[in-house]
């Protein structure tokens, strides 16, 4: 039973961590390049708001699914690699590891909901207005669109250096030994 439990908390921890990075790499690579073409602005801010919200759903779904996953193999890591309890947990790469995983990890979440809640609402925001036909200054579209791309860039190298960790500590010839 510890082994199903096992593979089914990686198997939901490598979903959730597609569907939290895959509508990154969409929106980054797809979206926002293919939106440009869309000349007629209302109807690229009517998809913008009705894209990114349904991202952010499933990106959302991801952030839960890899929390609960991860907690579980976190809680049950000493038992399912027989590290024993005496050993600290910062005496073995894994431990060292995952505090700079979770550390990384606070840094993006961060990130991430800075461009979630704040950048990027603005940023529709402008250009709903632009559509609407209201005065927005050119110079303050682009710096918020600047400031939302940068927060973009910063959020996806950080998930990208996220994952890189997790396949470090489940590499266990590596993780537990000795730091």
């Amino acid at each position: 039973m510890d082994n199903f439990l096992h593979i089914a908390a990686v198997w939901l921890h490598i979903l959730g961590i597609a569907l939290f990075v895959g509508p990154q790499f969409f929106l980054a690579f797809a979206w926002v390049p293919a939106s440009r073409q869309i000349e007629d602005l209302p109807a690229r801010a009517a998809a913008m708001r009705t894209i990114t919200r349904r991202f952010g759903f499933i990106g959302g779904t991801g952030l839960v699914l890899i929390l609960i996953a991860g907690t579980y193999l976190i809680a049950t890591w000493r038992d399912f690699y027989a590290v024993s309890d005496d050993l600290d947990f910062t005496a073995i790469r894994f431990g060292v590891i995952f505090i700079i995983k979770m550390t990384v990890l606070i840094v993006m979440l961060v990130v991430v909901g800075v461009h979630m809640f704040l950048a990027g609402p603005r940023q529709l925001r402008l250009l709903e207005a632009q559509a609407a036909g209201e005065p927005v200054s050119g110079r303050e579209l682009r710096s918020v669109r600047m400031f939302s791309m940068a927060l973009s860039i910063t959020g996806l190298l950080l998930t990208l250096a996220l994952m890189v960790m997790g396949a470090i500590l489940s590499t266990s010839q590596y993780s537990l030994q000795l730091v």
